[in-house]
């Protein structure tokens, strides 16, 4: 596992996405090779102290949780007649459509609404 240390003069948490340590001025860590090649891209702050024996604690990447995808509302278009979807884009969208397209055209603009919006947040 390579080492790394620490050549800065204060106290620092690295901002790193998945390591957060906290390092002291001299601080030497092993640490997994993913977790080496993220830090001593920073050449100011870190630097390779060589190999270790392998009989110290190994730090690696934080485990994050998967980001638990919401599913999208389901809402059936198809089921609404003319009149329903101007009125659902108005209510919803703030959106006025024009009446004299026929429901088809309307049906297409509300679901591409919908998916714009929907799919912003």
């Amino acid at each position: 596992m390579p080492q790394v240390k620490y050549i800065g003069n204060c106290i620092k948490t690295d901002s790193i996405s998945g390591i957060g340590l906290r390092w002291e001025p001299g601080d030497v860590r092993n640490v997994t090779v993913e977790v080496a090649e993220r830090l001593l891209v920073f050449t100011d702050t870190w630097q390779a102290a060589g190999e270790s024996d392998g009989s110290d604690e190994v730090v690696g990447l934080a485990e994050q949780a998967e980001a638990a995808e919401e599913p999208l509302p389901v809402v059936d278009f198809h089921a609404m007649d003319k009149k329903t979807l101007v009125e659902y884009a108005e209510r919803h969208y703030n959106e006025r459509l024009d009446k004299r397209q026929n429901e088809e055209a309307l049906r297409h603009k509300v679901i591409a609404l919908f998916s714009k919006r929907e799919m912003a947040e």
